[in-house]
């Protein structure tokens, strides 16, 4: 009990730090992952970590994390969007993962060959996912909104690429590097191939069950717990599959984070599995939440367990990690980018362009990292020298991924904005738009029933899909609004300060106490800052 109280209370410290973290970060435009992984770095000054991490269990976070994240990524797809470009991110979430996993690994490879082939191509299928959460934080941060095709294809690519390379990581490459969990080529490949088959499986029976379940208590209570549960529920039951394989027929199968994602696409979509409409918005808040918490703590724990002393002193880490980080962002994903849109006449070169540069490294290569590294340093496994190629792979994701964060992330809206690449339609008029039209589709609708001319199950079942998808376009619109009002306040409080700034200065001139070359400076410049805000102002007003 002394124990578990100091850490429980260190744990909300943590988070509550962490999630203020975040929130500066958002304001001044920048990756809210970087600071808490700087937090963390803190943190391990002054907190000993020997032991911590057994205690906390760090890969079990991991795979909560990793669970979560992608539940909430499908639960908000757009499955339409989805569909207009199902082709291109099929193939960058599957050849895209291979690829990109061949050049990083054959690369560590011939630049380290002491780690072998399974343990360079561990590192590269690692650091294939994408985090387009933390990319598309900093775009609107900076108010700057992508066309929907691109975003479309970054959210969807990430949620595949990121289950692929999961799959790939636990059922080929980890089982290479650990002598007792080898297996030959067939049984890799068959245990890859059952991963996804069940994992779609086991996410179906798991959005059908809770969907029921959420649809017979109605109450906001339980659909919270009930929808905090589901990612869990789905990945638990999908890894557990994992030992009556190994235990059967010896392969190793993962199909729970498949199981997680496809439970958060069923349950957006329950007229595919014949439910009535779930309440989303709700659901998705839940959710939301959730997974930003736990982004928070592994990110922090990142931070915290990454041992800077190996890195700087051992000689080879850090220019390896740096020359990965750059293979990676200036030839691996832009050959590949451009190699599976070139017969794809519907994207520009300004779209691959921005596709190649906008594949940020986030949350899921962390977990993943984590997730392998907890496996290959387990006691019971005979890897040769566990701790030191333990800290090697962390250290080098660690190191990827501040360069990719830094770099892609910081530059990406700037690319965006130079490339043209910006919705240029009044995002307010249009979704006000949608919400009139769903009205008057709902009016439409009350006038049929009430004519006899729609039956009372259909009716009740359309009726609540059109409620939910007004409640959802008006809770958009009000968001949208109460931003508009603080940034106008925020221009508005700024005009004052400017304003008085220029009376001081008139007031000094006119008395006599400033000299006129400066009086005419100081004024210039201020009366350019002021148009500056006036033209902001406007902006803002006029919805831009």
């Amino acid at each position: 009990m002394a124990l578990e109280t100091p850490l429980l209370f260190l744990a909300a410290i943590i988070l509550i730090a962490g999630a203020a973290l975040a929130k500066i970060a958002g304001n001044y435009k920048f990756p809210y992952p970087i600071p808490l992984i700087l937090a963390g770095l803190l943190l391990g000054q002054w907190i000993p970590t020997e032991g911590l991490i057994d205690l906390i269990g760090l890969d079990f976070i991991a795979q909560l994390t990793l669970a979560t994240v992608l539940f909430y990524a499908g639960l908000t797809m757009n499955i339409r969007e989805l569909a207009a470009s199902a082709k291109l991110i099929l193939l960058l979430s599957t050849l895209g993962v291979l690829a990109t996993a061949l050049v990083a690994g054959v690369t560590i490879l011939a630049v380290f060959p002491a780690v072998g082939l399974y343990v360079a191509l561990l590192i590269g299928s690692i650091l294939t996912p994408t985090d387009p959460a933390a990319l598309f934080s900093v775009l609107e941060s900076g108010g700057v909104r992508v066309k929907k095709k691109l975003s479309s294809i970054l959210e969807g690519e990430a949620v595949f690429n990121d289950a692929t390379a999961v799959i790939l990581v636990l059922t080929v490459f980890v089982a290479g590097v650990v002598p007792e969990l080898e297996q030959t080529a067939g049984a890799m490949l068959t245990g890859f191939v059952l991963s996804i088959g069940l994992g779609v499986i086991v996410g179906l029976g798991v959005a059908f069950a809770i969907g029921k379940i959420i649809l017979m208590t109605k109450d906001d209570t339980n659909v919270t717990i009930m929808t905090a549960l589901t990612p869990i529920l789905a990945y638990g039951i999908g890894e557990a599959i994992t030992g009556f394989g190994q235990a059967t027929v010896g392969l190793g199968i993962h199909p729970g984070i498949l199981a997680a994602v496809f439970a958060g696409i069923f349950m957006a979509n329950p007229r595919r599995l014949g439910l009535d409409p779930l309440p989303r918005v709700s659901m998705r808040t839940t959710t939301k939440n959730v997974s930003f918490a736990f982004e928070i703590v592994i990110f922090l724990l990142m931070g915290l367990t990454v041992n800077t002393e190996f890195i700087l002193t051992t000689p080879y880490i850090l220019p390896l990690g740096i020359g990965i980080a750059a293979l990676v962002i200036f030839v691996a994903r832009p050959a590949i980018v451009f190699a599976i849109t070139m017969l794809d006449r519907s994207i520009s070169m300004k779209e691959r362009l921005f596709l190649s540069w906008a594949g940020v490294k986030g949350v899921a290569s962390a977990a993943l990292a984590a997730i392998a590294v907890a496996v290959i340093t387990n006691p019971a496994y005979t890897v040769p020298d566990q701790a030191t190629l333990g800290q090697t792979i962390s250290s080098l994701v660690f190191i990827v991924l501040m360069v990719s964060l830094l770099l892609q992330g910081l530059t990406t809206p700037f690319l965006a904005e130079r490339l043209n690449l910006i919705e240029e339609e009044d995002i307010f008029e249009e979704i006000s738009t949608q919400r009139n039209a769903t009205r008057h589709a709902l009016l439409s609708l009350v006038d049929e029933y009430t004519e006899r001319r729609v039956e009372a199950s259909l009716y009740k079942r359309l009726k609540a899909e059109l409620e939910e998808e007004i409640f959802t376009l008006e809770d958009n619109l009000r968001k949208m609004a109460a931003e508009k009002r603080a940034r106008l306040l925020e221009v508005t409080a700024r005009e004052q300060i400017l304003q008085q700034k220029l009376s001081y200065y008139e007031q000094e001139y006119e008395k006599g106490r400033l000299r006129e070359s400066v009086y005419a400076d100081q004024k210039a410049a201020l009366e350019d800052d002021l148009n500056s805000l006036h033209m902001v102002k406007r902006q803002i007003e006029e919805g831009k």
